[in-house]
């Protein structure tokens, strides 16, 4: 496995166009197939992988997320191979640390978390989207676009107000991102008062899935970390 802080990924007008008619903030849309292409390559159980070996011995295994994460994909098989080289590491560990140093124990569970290897390829890949989102979308076609979807989320707006340089750029972006979030507003009263007088069939699907989508544009994806 390549070097996790060293991830490039490359995302095309194509790649935007797609992620911003996805109805989620398209940076998160395109960090969740960034996140699930790199967990299925430990899918397999690939620890005969040096990058594989070295990722996990760095790290001493995953954060608790992705942990999880690997469970709902792996085999009992590729699960079993993954989690026996980290168990065996962790017993080592634990023969050359006394359990009185609990908290010497607590402090690597912390840097585990901090470490893991999908959350460093993860924010790599995030650094690389956000850079080309702030360029894509200073294109005039693009902006048109932009504005029709249903926006980034907040984390993702304040890290790519970090990067614009216009400020006329920067107001538009604002200017969207209200104009967005009225307009989930307007779908989740408008999906409130349906049900409220029995005209539930009355819904639309947007109007059924304002609430979720509000909770995205909140704090993003699930897992995401605060700029």
């Amino acid at each position: 496995m390549d070097d996790p802080a060293s991830a490039t990924v490359e995302s095309g007008a194509s790649d935007w166009e797609k992620a911003v008619q996805s109805g989620h903030c398209p940076i998160c849309f395109l960090l969740q197939q960034d996140e699930f292409h790199r967990v299925c390559r430990w899918v397999g159980g690939d620890i005969a992988d040096e990058g594989n070996r070295r990722g996990l011995d760095e790290a001493g295994g995953f954060c608790n997320w992705h942990f999880w994460l690997l469970n709902e994909i792996h085999s009992p098989q590729s699960g079993s191979v993954v989690n026996d080289y980290i168990a065996a590491r962790l017993v080592e560990w634990l023969r050359n640390c006394a359990w009185q140093a609990w908290q010497a124990q607590a402090a690597s569970l912390r840097e585990r978390a901090t470490r893991c290897p999908l959350c460093a390829h993860v924010r790599a890949c995030e650094s690389a989207h956000v850079r080309s989102f702030v360029g894509w979308v200073s294109d005039g076609l693009a902006w048109s676009r932009y504005v029709e979807s249903r926006g980034l989320c907040l984390p993702h707006l304040v890290r790519c107000q970090a990067l614009v340089r216009e400020e006329p750029l920067r107001e538009r972006l604002n200017g969207a991102q209200i104009k967005q979030m009225e307009r989930l507003q307007d779908e989740m009263r408008e999906l409130v008062g349906k049900l409220t007088s029995g005209r539930r069939w009355e819904a639309t699907r947007d109007e059924w899935r304002a609430w979720e989508r509000a909770t995205e544009r909140f704090v993003g994806r699930r897992g995401l970390l605060p700029p």
